[in-house]
């Protein structure tokens, strides 16, 4: 499952910062929290649509210098084309590998940036749980957000784990087996195989749904309920 071209994409990814900023909008509205301030949540959420915006700008770049090679060179665009980003490769295995990596990082630093909001959250509420990982700190923010931890909350943010823990096993799945079908995406994980659910619609119809759970949780009655910012350690860290 993928898209015919990356203009689409591009779409798609400007949508989820959207998302995001609407959040961030609504949050503001809500909590009272400053747009501009270190509360964790404005810090996650700022991250992930740096995160987002940064990899479509690297997906225009080098469609850009595939179209400049084109108009310039004509038939000969491929020999230009491989200057220009530097590559002995291919042309189409060198995009491919740069495009595999954006998508992968992208993934990646999106899961990374919920797992840590998660857990800013959670020490605020003096509710981090005692075992680590984030199969805990999930259930655990689902829980103090009043929401299912065996429902498609869980599900959603498991498929992106299981996502990010493939990239670290050289794309195998080495958890239980998972099936869910998210926004009409099937999303597949046996265990000792090859995960190939991790395509670009994969991975925009994810984030996607792990942006609305996020949106359950920070405006539930218990996170919205906790009064001034919730402290994020990075940012306190770099601003004592």
């Amino acid at each position: 499952m993928n898209y015919s071209n990356f203009d689409q994409v591009l779409k798609d990814l400007q949508s989820l910062n959207q998302a995001i900023e609407n959040i961030r909008q609504k949050l503001v509205t809500v909590s009272g929290v400053l747009y501009v301030s270190q509360d964790a949540r404005h810090v996650a959420l700022d991250g992930l649509q740096c995160d987002i915006g940064t990899c479509g700008n690297w997906i225009r770049a080098l469609m850009s210098l595939k179209d400049l090679s084109q108009e310039k060179y004509g038939k000969n665009w491929e020999d230009e084309y491989r200057t220009l980003i530097g590559t002995g490769l291919p042309s189409g295995q060198a995009e491919d590998l740069m495009l595999d990596y954006l998508r992968n990082t992208l993934t990646t630093k999106v899961h990374f940036k919920i797992e840590n909001l998660f857990g800013n959250i959670l020490k605020a509420l003096s509710s981090s749980p005692t075992k680590r990982g984030f199969w805990h700190i999930s259930n655990a923010m689902l829980q103090q957000g009043g929401i299912s931890t065996f429902g498609p909350e869980k599900n959603t943010l498991t498929v992106l784990a299981n996502l990010r823990n493939s990239f670290h096993a050289n794309g195998m799945h080495n958890n239980d087996n998972l099936s869910v079908d998210i926004d009409g995406i099937r999303f597949e994980f046996c265990k000792g195989r090859r995960v190939e659910c991790a395509s670009w619609k994969h991975i925009v119809v994810i984030i996607r749904a792990n942006i609305s759970v996020l949106d359950s949780i920070l405006f539930s009655n218990t996170v919205s309920n906790l009064g001034g910012e919730i402290p994020d350690d990075f940012a306190a860290a770099v601003n004592p």
